[in-house]
């Protein structure tokens, strides 16, 4: 089990930081139609999912908000589930699509804080979203967010805690902005420290959510061996490119 030098969210703060990335979604969708057409906005690929366009991503967001409330939860291929909520939308425009997510996004956040142990992960997903969409637009968003801490606790309670001692691996531990995580179980056998970093859990929370290439992990200065430990730290193929944001 993870062991953290910081409190964990709250189940409201998970609540809360939900919405709040819902917020800056629609505002930098609605700042990038100010300055450029809607279908071009809308066509533009995300480049840390190559298969989606920012139409797709938006459809995404809020598809598995209204699937989740009214309880079509995904079966066997959570695959499927995801495409069909973004094809049952491939028509709509992008805002259409978050006053759709806007009319369940306070319902949504509820259920987070009523059943966090189920729903926290859903935090990871928009917040990830979130700087998807950053990088697609070219923008750097909102890198020391309460959304962004509470990513990392999920990445590092529900992810790393699962993977690695699934994997037969010892434990990781992760530093950054003051605050540490040791995650998994047994021995240490890598450490990542990026104290020195200024955006260092919000780097944390790219390179563990599979947004950095194999080259650019290697870049990082860890401690140990991180080809034993890919398995363990990659929960989704990664970038074939390096993802620079």
């Amino acid at each position: 089990m993870s062991t953290m030098s910081a409190d964990e969210p709250t189940p409201q703060d998970y609540a809360t930081a939900y919405t709040g990335s819902r917020r800056r979604i629609r505002a930098l969708i609605t700042e990038a139609l100010d300055t450029t057409p809607g279908h071009t906005v809308a066509a533009t690929t995300i480049p840390a999912c190559p298969d989606w366009s920012v139409r797709s991503l938006c459809a995404h967001l809020a598809g598995i908000a209204v699937d989740l409330l009214a309880r079509r939860n995904p079966g066997p291929d959570a695959q499927a589930w995801v495409d069909g909520q973004i094809t049952a939308r491939a028509d709509r425009a992008l805002m259409s699509l978050l006053d759709e997510w806007d009319t369940v996004g306070e319902a949504f956040a509820d259920l987070i804080a009523q059943r966090p142990r189920q729903f926290s992960g859903l935090v990871l997903d928009v917040v990830a979203h979130e700087h998807d969409l950053c990088a697609a637009l070219g923008v750097v968003g909102e890198r020391h967010s309460d959304g962004v801490r509470a990513a990392m606790f999920v990445e590092a309670r529900q992810i790393l805690d699962r993977d690695l001692p699934a994997h037969g691996l010892g434990s990781v531990v992760l530093r950054a902005d003051g605050d540490e995580w040791v995650c998994g179980t047994g021995p240490v056998g890598l450490t990542l420290d990026l104290s020195g970093h200024t955006e260092g859990t919000w780097e944390l929370t790219r390179l563990l959510g599979s947004r950095r290439s194999l080259a650019q992990l290697r870049r990082y200065p860890w401690q140990g061996d991180l080809d034993t430990y890919l398995v363990g730290l990659a929960h989704m193929p990664l970038p074939t490119v390096d993802l620079v944001e």
